[in-house]
């Protein structure tokens, strides 16, 4: 079956945007990927396998319900860093009923999305996996893995055609290319990603300025969170990074009409998110203990950031 073909509800199309995880196949009619409501500005994200999609599921759920009375206030500040809920659904795809988790489409009004899936941690196997899934787990992205805490399972960006010119093109490489960087490849990767190294108008240097400024803040702020809580343990977790490259050479304007809103452009936040996303392998913090595994990759992130910003 071509992707093409897929049989999709109505309405919905495959995600564009899409950089890792799990995809459409041509060969394999179950194998499903994400799906765009564009209409209603939703990524539609395949519950995975029962035990955890449900875990997933109730992770999304506990975090609508956070801090409704007084209670969970932790959990309550941690949706400001993950998508959107708006509740599972039902939809008949390639002929089967399957459930999606109905989540904010990070990129819905970006003219040029660049997005950017980074796992987190040394460690991505959960307290539950067994001694082979452990060993998998461990054979991955062994260099970047275990100096930075950091995988790179895949990206997508925009980089200038030529010099001093408006034409683009598109980059979008996947878990091969993540799995064969070293440190020094992950660092040079970050910086193509954020376009440091393809800034040769100085619009576009200042908005490259801007973008990793704004990316830090809010890394800076996920980690503040982590620093905190003592409430989870997430494993096999992602950071999506996303931007809209046709900010980077715009002088900012005091407002614009983006899907029915107003959004004040001068805001970086409104073309730049970081955002906490798969929650598939979240546990109960052992021992009340912090999440030292996800703090470790998320302090190298911040740190590789801050060495491209101050270059």
């Amino acid at each position: 079956m071509a992707k093409s073909d897929q049989e999709l509800p109505e309405g919905f199309r495959q995600l564009k945007t899409q950089v890792a995880g799990h995809t459409f196949e041509e060969s394999n009619s179950e194998a499903v990927g994400l799906l765009q409501d564009s209409k209603a500005g939703c990524v539609l994200k395949p519950l995975g396998k029962p035990e955890c999609g449900e875990r997933e599921l109730r992770f999304y759920e506990s975090l609508a319900e956070a801090g409704a009375s007084g209670d969970n206030d932790l959990l309550a500040l941690l949706r400001g860093h993950v998508p959107q809920f708006y509740g599972p659904l039902k939809l008949v795809v390639n002929r089967r009923e399957r459930t999606f988790l109905r989540l904010e489409d990070l990129t819905r009004s970006y003219a040029k999305p660049c997005v950017m899936d980074v796992k987190m941690g040394k460690r991505t196997w959960d307290p539950e996996s067994s001694p082979n899934k452990r060993k998998l787990e461990e054979a991955k992205y062994v260099m970047c893995k275990q100096k930075l805490g950091l995988c790179l399972p895949g990206f997508q960006v925009y980089l200038p055609k030529e010099e001093h010119t408006q034409e683009t093109t598109i980059l979008r490489h996947g878990k091969d290319y993540g799995k064969s960087l070293n440190v020094e490849g992950f660092k040079q990767t970050m910086a193509l990603f954020f376009n440091a190294s393809t800034s040769d108008s100085k619009s576009r240097r200042a908005g490259s300025e801007l973008l990793l400024k704004e990316v830090l803040s809010q890394l800076q702020a996920i980690l503040s969170w982590f620093q905190r809580q003592r409430l989870l343990h997430f494993y096999a977790s992602s950071l999506l990074i996303c931007y809209d490259y046709s900010r980077l050479g715009d002088p900012p304007k005091s407002q614009s009409l983006i899907n029915g809103y107003h959004q004040n452009e001068d805001d970086p936040a409104t073309w730049v998110r970081v955002r906490m996303i798969d929650f598939a392998h979240v546990y109960p913090a052992e021992e009340g203990l912090p999440d030292e595994n996800y703090m470790f990759g998320l302090q190298s992130l911040i740190e590789v950031v801050q060495s491209i910003l101050h270059r």
